[in-house]
């Protein structure tokens, strides 16, 4: 049986969502060979398709990252304004430089 939630030696502790859990393995299992591409082919690094799903990994891995850092019921709420916080900016950032970042006529 699932439990969103658990009481361990006394303390609630709020339990990881199974998506939260599959997208951080997903989006690490991926970063390396992105990044990879990214760097070692040098016309890669002017597209915006890969631009974009390097951000978008970078977005899942790092919220589900924060996300992951609640230990008690009570963090869980801070952890998950972290997590978002920590997303609008990133993505903020990240969706500026694809955006307005300069790119050659052929992509």
């Amino acid at each position: 049986m699932v439990a969103s939630s658990r009481t361990v030696y006394g303390r609630r502790f709020q339990a990881t969502p199974v998506w939260v859990w599959f997208g951080q393995r997903i989006s690490g299992l991926l970063l390396g060979p992105l990044v990879a591409i990214h760097v070692w082919a040098p016309n890669m690094a002017y597209s915006r398709w890969l631009s974009v799903l390097l951000l978008a990994m970078a977005l899942l891995h790092g919220y589900s990252g924060v996300r992951r850092l609640a230990m008690t019921e009570q963090s869980f709420r801070v952890s998950h304004l972290s997590a978002w916080v920590w997303m609008v900016v990133v993505g903020g950032f990240g969706l500026s430089i694809v955006a307005l970042g300069h790119w050659p006529s052929n992509t």
